[in-house]
Parts: structure tokens; sequence; C-alpha cells
């Protein structure tokens, strides 16, 4: 139902948000033993809540609870940055970068919280989604007219201070490579998560998945070369690539290898073996997913030896 990336989610998914909604429970002063206080706690809208709202440009625009206007115009910025070079990597000399067949998300809204305890208060209650994550983007059925993105966040927030929106860029790269690089929706594409609020159907299909390249291409573009812990972690060599390309979100899973070495992965595909990458989205593009899992398995375990060797240059560095 909608491409919804759970940033750092963790395997115990609903205990962790038991803990987190008692937690701030206590911090708002609901008493959840009390039933009448908890039932009787009056429903904000997301109107009410997210009230403040800023056009960046004609295919993004901010809707927040508390960023000030510096913040909101600091995020435009970097937002329209990372657009920019977006299209740089993937559009050629003489091609500019088209979105996909069928895809009629042309906006993208980002509603961002004042703070992580008032996004698990009310992301769930507003989007219909989990909140023991850093923040989604629910990108809806975008073959659908008048289907509109939304990627869902909060503020940091730090010494008592509403500071930057936690993942903003890493989101909107979900955004963009939905739009330009993958035909259909989150579960169009191959992985195997069935959480909400998408629920995809099951059974997930058969490995190489697509979540090295969906989740590798946002940490990618939206971090460039400055992934300090990245570098630090190539140095051990855990895995090598062909592993990488089974990837998944509930086994041959954990935010190291999704996050990290899915960051490692795409960097030296789209460094060292650029051609693959253009055959891959030559696939994905239109959707052809069955000859995109043959063409990763006809690569076996060629690569693995250069993508060692370039792993031990880059923490070498």
């Amino acid at each position: 139902m909608q491409r919804s990336h759970p940033l750092f989610r963790s395997a115990s998914r609903y205990k962790s948000s038991i803990h987190t909604l008692t937690f701030i429970a206590v911090l708002i002063g609901i008493d959840l033993s009390n039933p009448l206080q908890a039932q009787t706690s009056t429903p904000q809208s997301v109107n009410q809540i997210l009230a403040r709202q800023h056009t960046c440009s004609s295919t993004l625009s901010l809707r927040s609870s508390a960023l000030s206007t510096e913040q909101e115009q600091a995020a435009c910025a970097q937002l329209g940055a990372l657009e920019k070079h977006f299209h740089q990597l993937f559009a050629t000399p003489s091609l500019a970068l088209a979105p996909v067949k069928h895809d009629h998300n042309h906006s993208l809204r980002a509603n961002i919280y004042a703070s992580q305890a008032e996004y698990v208060q009310y992301a769930s209650q507003h989007f219909n989604m989990p909140t023991d994550n850093g923040g989604m983007y629910l990108e809806g059925l975008p073959e659908q007219a008048g289907n509109h993105a939304e990627f869902v966040a909060y503020q940091r927030v730090v010494e008592g201070k509403q500071g930057q929106v936690h993942n903003l860029g890493h989101e909107y790269i979900h955004y963009l490579d939905g739009r330009f690089n993958l035909y259909g929706d989150f579960c169009a594409t191959l992985h195997d998560s069935h959480a909400a609020p998408e629920y995809c159907a099951k059974p997930a299909p058969d490995a190489p998945y697509l979540v090295w390249w969906t989740e590798g291409i946002a940490e990618y573009v939206s971090r460039g070369d400055d992934h300090p812990h990245a570098i630090k972690a190539a140095a051990s060599k855990q895995y090598r690539l062909s592993e990488l390309f089974n990837t998944a979100y509930e086994k041959n899973n954990g935010r190291e290898r999704i996050y990290t070495w899915g960051y490692l992965a795409t960097r030296f595909m789209m460094e060292k073996q650029r051609n693959k990458v253009d055959q891959v989205l030559a696939l994905t593009r239109v959707g052809d997913y069955p000859r995109y899992q043959a063409l990763v398995r006809s690569w076996g375990m060629s690569m693995d030896e250069e993508f060692g060797i370039w792993l031990e240059d880059l923490a070498g560095a």
C-alpha cells in the first residue's frame, strides 16, 4: 500500500512501542492504569498539532509543529540541494531524468513533529504507522491520480531546544528514488516486509532483494563521502557484496547491515560498477523485477574480491 522505510526499526517492534508509549504517557501526565483518564484524552488532529505550513517549491512542502522560519528555510535549501544532486547522479547529458511510468507523486509533504516524544504520541494516530523508528516515508499508491507522498519525522531536541529534522535527507531520497528509479509502490518492489502500514501480501518473493539499494542509496546520496561510521565499519570486511544483495527487513537484517553496509554496497557500485547500476535501473524503472533478480544472480560472487579490496582502501584512506 505504501513505500515506507522503517528507519532503524527494532526486531522487537511491538514490545519497544509499548515501553516507549508508557514512557510518553508518564511524560505528559496520563495515568494508563486509570481507564477513564486514558480513554478521555481528546485526540488532536494532524492540522492541530502540525499547524505550521510552508511551501518550499512546487514539489515540496513542510507541515510542522515547531519549525522556526529559519529552520524551514534551511530544510528547503538542504532538500533542494539534494534534489539537484540526485538528478546530476542519474540524469544523462542528453536525457533529463523522468518519473517512472504511472507515478503521480508529483510532490512530497514533510510532516515534522517537535520532538521524538510528540512523534510517538501522535504519528500513529495521524498516519496509521508505527513509531518505533527514526521516521517513515509513506509513498501511498503512486499509480492513483491525486495520491500524495508523505514523510513523517521529528526534530531532535538538544539541550531543551528543537534542532535539525531527524533523517530528513535520507527520507527525501526515498521519495526521489521511488519516483524516478523504482516502478510501482512499496509492495511491488523486492523485500520481505509485511509490517504496517502496508501489510504486503505473503509470501515474500525470494532473494535477491532491493533493500541494499533503497536504503543504501538514501544513505549515500544524503551523506555523500561523509560517513565516518561506515568507513570505520569497512575495515571489518564483515560482509561480501554478494551477501548484501540478499539484505532484507525481516531476515538477513539489522541496523548495521541494512544502513551502514547498504551505504557501502551502494557507494561501491556507484563508484566502481556504474555500468551495472545502469543495468539495474533499466529494469527497476519499468518494474521488471524478475529480470533484476536474474541479473544479480548472474553476478554471483564475481565482485566480492574487488569489493573487499575497495573496503580496505576506504578504511585505510
